[in-house]
């Protein structure tokens, strides 16, 4: 790191580790989960979690963090639930039991008991420091730098306002990344750090615009087939189940005799949330792997209570569930704070005007041509399909302000679904999911995996595309390994539904058959972005586009991976036109100039 002037103070923040790391050794043991748990307006207590949480992680440990906003009833309901546990007799355990033994039953296994075991460790703070076990813990921020606090704060509020047209009586709730192990950490740990700068002005400015805020975060896992942190696992459980107890099936039933006595009715559900995303995943989900939350007619069962409160417009589920969303969502990277800012305070109204434009073209088009100039690696060149667009049987979608209940459901209007908001900041796409597409493209920027991985165009992906399904032919041997993991581990997660039962089998086939398909085309068109390793901004960057592996964004196309590539169109030298039934053609970019 010798010459890179670093935004952050290393060396406190590694003392801060140290600290931390001594103190907890013999509290943590390898596999332990700690609740910590601390009011929103403890700023200290909130920037030490960042050396706290990669000391727990070191420690092979695991963290879940409560940051409240008054009082959270997920948080009470959790501990209800430990102690009713964790007692010796009464109604409450013996009912609770007889759940566990419900699940069990139809899992075939005990597993699902690990999840109510409380945790080893419980930390609270004072507003001098943490309380651990009887010991106090400083708390560490002699590493942190308050940066671009004024305007990250003006970003955040045109999100919340822009974006997501945030009302006063609402729910709001942020998670983030905690700091992993250091060996679990490919992109710089100033972007971790930055993301808690982010996490927490967010909470802050939705405070002032909205009923109530929720901050949290968990341990996050290196592998989509490792089970969730358990504490979040559990949490999941409790709301989903609630949300389902009234469904006439044994575990439900049982569940329903332990909320009574557990006052789960008191839970409450966020009306918008948004997630910063770093490299992993948020792992197994036991309930969902195992039972699933079935629709109410018992057609078909989503995999998590996430899924079932957004209603995703591309899932089958949202189209066979009756019941209104209730939630929307946005995510956004481990991005450094100069870029959030950067792409994010945008006008996400003139956005949506280019976007529209585009989206105009797209809609009378018969068929649309990708072609760049011949390159040394091959070129790229694309015939795409758009005859469903025509017809209106396939939508056209933006990323700009898909969060905003005032905008257009365009998806759910074509489909005709009651699906919930999903967005991305920073915003900035035209994308849809093609049927039909031949030819071969270059990927030369960044893809995302686990995480994002900066490509290059030295060495580029070189995939082809034959009646939409794609075949990689060459690329960089660290992005092929990552993605056949990432692949690998995705199919054996359809194993896993097929062997538990849980989906339809109508959804399992669809599953494998979209399982090597192209998933989605973008138009990238945020004039903020730049070229950079980040994939949530490259994907917008204006005058580039991008082409996901995998899952489309469409009901009858889903898998369980997207894999974005973007490839740099001005580099490329791309032309993007479409031709309409009637020969006309219009054009959407030249040399790799967006003409719109």
């Amino acid at each position: 790191m010798k010459g890179i002037k670093m935004k952050y103070n290393r060396r406190e923040f590694n003392r801060a580790v140290a600290y931390y790391r001594a103190a907890l050794k013999k509290l943590l043991k390898k596999g332990n989960t700690c609740l910590i748990e601390f009011p929103l307006g403890n700023e200290q207590a909130f920037y030490s979690i960042a050396p706290l949480s990669r000391a727990v992680h070191e420690l092979n440990a695991e963290m879940n963090l409560f940051v409240i906003d008054g009082k959270s009833e997920t948080l009470n309901a959790l501990k209800r639930t430990w102690g009713a546990y964790a007692g010796k007799n009464g109604k409450k355990k013996a009912a609770l039991m007889d759940f566990i033994k419900a699940v069990n039953k139809k899992a075939k296994n005990r597993a699902f008991e690990r999840i109510f075991r409380p945790p080893e460790l419980i930390i609270s703070a004072s507003k001098r420091s943490f309380l651990a076990a009887g010991t106090a813990l400083e708390f560490k921020t002699k590493w942190f730098r308050k940066r671009h606090w004024g305007k990250l704060l003006a970003t955040c509020r045109r999100i919340l306002i822009q974006g997501y047209n945030l009302r006063k009586r609402e729910r709001f709730s942020v998670s983030f990344e905690l700091i992993p192990r250091r060996k679990d950490l490919q992109l710089p740990l100033d972007d971790y750090l930055d993301n808690f700068s982010i996490a927490y002005a967010m909470a802050l400015s939705a405070k002032k615009l909205c009923k109530q805020v929720s901050l949290g975060s968990s341990t996050t896992k290196m592998s989509q087939l490792k089970p969730m942190e358990r504490i979040a696992d559990l949490s999941s459980t409790l709301v989903g189940c609630e949300y389902e107890k009234g469904i006439k099936e044994p575990w439900f039933r049982e569940f329903k005799k332990v909320s009574k006595l557990l006052h789960f009715e008191r839970l409450r559900l966020s009306d918008a949330a948004f997630g910063i995303h770093g490299k992993g995943y948020g792992g197994k989900h036991f309930f969902g792997l195992n039972i699933g939350y079935p629709t109410p007619n018992r057609k078909s069962r989503w995999q998590s209570p996430g899924q079932m409160f957004l209603k995703p417009f591309w899932l089958v589920q949202t189209r066979i569930d009756k019941r209104e969303p209730k939630t929307r969502y946005a995510i956004t990277g481990t991005l450094p704070l100069e870029n959030f800012i950067r792409t994010c305070y945008i006008d996400y109204f003139k956005l949506r005007q280019r976007d529209d434009t585009i989206r105009a073209i797209l809609k009378q088009g018969k068929t649309l041509f990708i072609r760049g100039r011949k390159l040394k690696q091959g070129r790229t060149e694309l015939e795409v399909d758009l005859t469903r667009i025509l017809k209106r049987k396939s939508p056209v979608l933006a990323s700009d302000i898909e969060v905003n209940p005032s905008t257009e459901p365009e998806a759910g209007k074509v489909f005709k679904l009651k699906n919930g908001r999903y967005g991305n900041f920073p915003g900035g796409e035209v994308f849809w999911t093609p049927y039909d597409l031949n030819g071969t493209f270059i990927g030369d920027v960044v893809i995302n995996i686990d995480q994002s991985y900066v490509i290059g165009n030295k060495k580029p992906l070189i995939v082809k595309i034959k009646h939409g399904h794609y075949k990689v032919l060459s690329g960089p041997k660290k992005i092929i390994k990552a993605l056949n993991k990432r692949k690998s581990e995705s199919w054996k997660l359809i194993k896993m539904y097929e062997e538990n039962r849980v989906l339809p089998k109508s959804m399992i086939k669809s599953y494998k058959k979209n399982f090597d398909m192209v998933g989605e085309i973008a138009i990238n068109t945020n004039p903020r972005a730049r070229l950079s390793r980040y994939l949530i901004e490259t994907e917008k960057l204006a005058r580039m586009m991008h082409i996901a592996l995998g899952s489309g964004y469409e009901p009858q196309r889903e898998t369980t991976y997207h894999c974005d590539i973007v490839l740099n169109c001005p580099r490329q030298k791309v032309d993007i036109w479409v031709v309409t039934p009637t020969k006309e053609t219009l054009w959407i970019m030249r040399k790799g100039k967006l003409v719109v």
